[in-house]
């Protein structure tokens, strides 16, 4: 693969990750505000579940195209990316990583819907 190809999709795995956090805290954001209201009016409550829809979809749609990059990452390392590693550290740390990083996107995905779709 081209090395200018491989950096673009290494930002844009970056990209997506920060729009996927985006989305969650603004989700998050908006749920919080809209339920310390004691009674919202019908206009709020309507603008915060379009927002919550938006965000929601926008998220999903990021997280999925993390998933499609990261797969890309993985399948087509640079070369310098295979060198030895003198301490054997690279590896396991990147499974603790995506491990722990996998985890947050299904327990973040999981409130993202929880949020957006509960009554």
């Amino acid at each position: 693969m081209k090395a200018w190809i491989y950096l673009i999709n290494n930002f844009a795995h970056d990209l997506f990750t920060g729009i996927w956090f985006g989305c969650f805290v603004g989700l998050y954001t908006c749920h919080a505000q809209v339920s310390r209201l004691a009674q919202p009016s019908a206009a709020v409550t309507a603008f915060a579940v379009e927002l919550q829809g938006r965000f929601f979809w926008l998220g999903t749609i990021s997280l999925a195209l993390v998933m499609v990059t990261g797969l890309v990452r993985f399948l087509y390392r640079r070369e310098w990316d295979k060198m030895e590693d003198p301490g054997k550290l690279k590896k396991p740390i990147l499974i603790v990583k995506h491990a722990l990083l996998g985890t947050a996107f299904l327990a973040g995905s999981a409130c993202a819907y929880l949020w957006t779709f509960s009554p």
